[in-house]
């Protein structure tokens, strides 16, 4: 678990080799995956909006409140920053949510694609993450 002004573990040193270069493609993947939810959610807000005025407003609004949280809960630099099981909660609730949400909007590829590739980068994540040596 991380709390506020700890290392983030999905971006503490990694291993040598192979698994470096893994690694990375893994960080660069959760990168895109962060712009491509950002990009759903004012999807989704635009096209459940129908035809009003204010679907402007929403499409504008709904990812910059997505920022927001993971700006102030999940990035690396997070003033509130929960541990490390929260987060990923916070993560899943994001991803499969959007997922959903795209579902239900008559887009079911885009949908399930996010929630798996996002699922597919955790265990990769989480695999080639250092494991911390007891002391003694």
């Amino acid at each position: 678990m991380t709390g506020p002004g700890e290392p983030d573990p999905d971006f503490s040193p990694a291993p040598e080799g192979r698994a470096a270069e893994v690694r990375g493609v893994a960080l660069v993947v959760r990168f895109a995956l962060e712009l491509a939810l950002f990009f759903a959610v004012g999807w989704c807000a635009w096209t459940a909006a129908g035809d009003h005025w204010w679907r402007w407003l929403l499409a504008v609004a709904a990812p910059v409140a997505a920022g927001v949280m993971w700006g102030s809960w999940l990035s690396p630099r997070a003033p509130h920053r929960p541990p490390e099981p929260v987060r990923v909660l916070i993560e899943a609730v994001l991803f499969l949510g959007v997922g959903g949400w795209l579902w239900a909007l008559g887009r079911p590829v885009p949908g399930a694609a996010l929630a798996a590739l996002w699922v597919l980068d955790r265990v990769v994540l989480a695999a080639l993450r250092p494991r911390v040596q007891p002391v003694g």
